[in-house]
């Protein structure tokens, strides 16, 4: 699939939140992950969803974090489980402290093609949530 991915030529958009500041004692957490077909302004899912029609050029994750810091990092590996191929790696960090929305989307050319995927989030080079989804 490396060929089919240089073919699609994948391009990754990483889209980040306004972390809300004063964010409340405790460990840093990813508390949801979810896909879906838009995100609003502040990073919001919108349309959640696991099967994305045909067709389909843009994937969005919305990422709800909680007490993240300036050394936190979270990274988004997206998969083609059909051919068991990693075709993206995101990073996130943030210069503020706080509680928010993260917003990462992967953009193929001429549409995903039908299959399974995943996006597994990392925080802090730990797995804490992966999400599957299917185009149809």
């Amino acid at each position: 699939m490396k060929t089919k991915a240089t073919i699609f030529s994948l391009i990754v958009a990483l889209t980040f939140a306004a972390l809300i500041g004063g964010c409340s004692p405790g460990p840093v957490e990813i508390e949801e992950v979810v896909t879906c077909k838009n995100l609003d302004s502040e990073y919001k899912p919108l349309d959640i969803t696991t099967t994305f029609p045909s067709g389909t050029e843009v994937v969005y994750i919305a990422v709800k974090i909680k007490n993240m810091t300036t050394e936190d990092r979270v990274t988004t590996t997206w998969n083609y489980l059909e051919t068991k191929e990693q075709i993206n790696t995101t990073d996130f960090t943030t210069e503020e402290r706080g509680s928010g929305y993260i917003g990462f989307s992967l953009q193929i050319d001429n549409s995903f093609p039908a299959g399974r995927y995943n996006a597994i989030v990392y925080l802090n080079n730990e797995e804490a949530k992966t999400v599957e989804f299917s185009v149809e």
